[in-house]
């Protein structure tokens, strides 16, 4: 049996290590990913102490740099692609803005209930044909992308794939850490990593978890510029298909909103929206959820329940 280990931030509350014990995760070598910290990737020292269990980083962060600075190639192909990620996001947040505030008003609207049931109904339809048209757009670059350069084709590429895959023959577990969520899935993509997670335990959180479900959600309420729509960005690595997991949602989204609770959830159903708050935890055998510690589920109606094992 596979374990999955999810859990909120790790500050205020630090819970890396009482959950991985509960867990039960090998008291093996671990495979460490912490590319979502950028620059600060393997500075691991902190997570020592507390997994106590023999670290290896994969350092996928540095051997992406790596490879473009001696692959002009496909450094430039890699830009342009990011380039045109980019200018896509911009055009489906132009088409998002609007079909969000259709949607809030709609289902705010004071009218005849059926009426406003079946017009909230159809708002949250278009809403969700855009996330599915955006989501493909976004995997057919990707796809484009990797048609073109992979470990067949580069041969730096190839170098450090087989580097990786060799430290993760020797890792029963592979640890995600938090940071940026768009670098990491970039880097786990771009040497395979994302294929071979499903082999191994796991623990993650922050960003970390966010990867492993099969949509990603970009989020906040509460920026200094504003409130910010969630956004469908990209396909997860699907380790636990049929979820989408949200850390830190008690700060960064207004969860009192029942509006914005229930329009959440029935947008990204039939996926199961977790929220990851610090302190949180959530265990997952093979792909059966075992456990939850506060983790919470947002569900229509506006309603927010703990989330239980099945």
């Amino acid at each position: 049996m596979i374990k999955r280990l999810l859990l909120g931030p790790q500050r205020p509350v630090i819970n890396l290590a009482e959950a991985v014990d509960a867990a039960g995760i090998p008291n093996d070598d671990v495979a460490v990913i912490s590319a979502g910290w950028q620059e600060a990737e393997g500075d691991t020292d902190d997570v020592q102490q507390l997994v106590k269990r023999p670290l290896h980083d994969l350092q996928l962060y540095q051997r992406a740099a790596n490879v473009m600075a001696l692959d002009e190639k496909l450094a430039t192909a890699y830009r342009q692609r990011q380039d045109r990620l980019m200018e896509l996001q911009r055009i489906y947040q132009l088409r998002l803005k609007r079909l969000m505030m259709a949607a809030r008003e709609t289902m705010r609207f004071n009218a005849d209930r059926d009426l406003v049931v079946a017009e909230s109904r159809h708002a949250v339809s278009q809403l969700r044909a855009l996330d599915r048209h955006h989501l493909h757009r976004v995997q057919s670059l990707y796809a484009e992308f990797e048609s073109e350069f992979s470990r067949q084709t580069s041969e730096q590429l190839a170098e450090h794939a087989a580097e990786i895959e060799q430290v993760l023959a020797r890792c029963p577990t592979v640890l995600l850490t938090g940071g940026n969520v768009i670098v990491l899935l970039n880097r786990l993509r771009l040497f395979g990593v994302h294929r071979l997670l499903d082999q191994h335990h796991l623990i993650a959180w922050s960003a970390g978890a966010m990867v492993l479900g099969d949509l990603i959600v970009l989020y906040h309420d509460r920026t200094p510029q504003g409130r910010r729509d969630p956004e469908a960005i990209a396909p997860g690595c699907c380790v636990l298909p049929g979820y989408a997991f949200f850390p830190d949602a008690s700060r960064r989204l207004k969860l009192n909103d029942a509006i914005r609770v229930d329009l959440m959830s029935r947008r990204f159903s039939p996926g199961v929206c977790v929220t990851l708050d610090s302190g949180s935890r959530i265990e997952f055998d093979d792909n059966r959820l075992a456990a939850g510690s506060t983790a919470r589920q947002l569900k229509k109606g506006g309603r927010i329940t703990k989330l239980r094992a099945a």
